[in-house]
């Protein structure tokens, strides 16, 4: 009985992910199954497929249990540390900021016209941490389209305080600039996430990068007379040609690649587990 019951119960486990508080539970929930068991004999029972399906039943809906068992030993504590720590910094940060605007203002510092940029900063503070939450919760789950999208806003914010910044104590000539500037580094870190993560689609996101980078480029050095309008042309137009080439490559690389191969090897390191933590008793 009790090698039918340690069987069962090592299918059922194979379920979840395989830690040592899942073992503990297995071994937990086969002392209840013993004892169930020896329970029933005592009251007169005989039949031994009867008690071992009566054992199991009691257990009810195993398979939700487990799933339950699992997703509150990993998702709950994650989440109460996670507000936790959240709540705490968000007071002390809106804290913080708000007293360093009124002293800095009051003081004279810093003037009234510049002193409001301190509360956009922190907004762009923000975002940038929780972006990072974000592209760090994207490489354990692998969904990282919202992370990507969250990251454009967060790099928009980065560049529009750095324009405020710029204009309202420089004035410099070619401050916007800055926007242009803004959406090669925006690309620029969306296509490193994309490489982080994994993701199928960065490599002709690159490519795509190159080429709208270089004509910005382009663009940029030729209106701050920096590089002549001709033959600065030359730029974005050897970029595209070096861009189809090495693109070409690739699909040539891939093709020749044994793809069972590769499939084989994948699925063994898929596949693999410690088995300890399934058949351990």
């Amino acid at each position: 009985m009790t090698e039918r019951f340690k069987q069962y119960l090592e299918a059922a486990f194979r379920k979840i992910k395989p830690t040592k508080a899942a073992m503990e539970y297995r071994k937990e929930t086969l002392m209840k199954l013993e004892e169930l068991a020896q329970d029933f004999r005592i009251k007169g029972m005989t039949d031994d497929e009867a008690i071992y399906k009566l054992c199991i039943d009691s257990l009810g809906d195993f398979d939700k249990t487990l799933a339950d068992f699992d997703r509150a030993l990993v998702e709950v504590p994650k989440k109460n540390s996670l507000k936790r720590t959240v709540s705490t910094a968000a007071v002390a940060s809106a804290a913080v900021i708000v007293a360093l605007y009124l002293v800095l203002s009051l003081t004279g510092a810093v003037s009234w016209g510049l002193s409001w940029l301190i509360f956009v900063g922190a907004a762009t503070l923000a975002v940038i941490a929780v972006d990072v939450v974000l592209i760090m919760k994207a490489v354990k789950s692998d969904k990282f389209l919202v992370a990507r999208l969250f990251n454009i806003g967060a790099v928009v914010m980065v560049f529009v305080f750095l324009y405020l910044v710029i204009e309202l104590t420089a004035h410099p000539r070619y401050c916007w600039m800055t926007f242009l500037a803004m959406v090669i580094f925006a690309l620029l870190v969306d296509m490193v996430i994309g490489f982080i993560t994994k993701s199928k689609l960065t490599v002709p996101e690159s490519f795509v990068w190159l080429i709208l980078s270089s004509v910005l480029l382009y663009v940029m050095l030729g209106v701050a007379n920096i590089m002549p309008w001709h033959p600065g042309w030359l730029l974005p137009a050897l970029t595209s040609i070096a861009v189809a080439a090495t693109a070409l490559g690739i699909v040539i690389n891939i093709t020749k690649k044994n793809k069972s191969e590769m499939a084989r090897k994948f699925k063994d390191a898929q596949t693999q587990v410690d088995e300890e933590y399934y058949t351990k008793w």
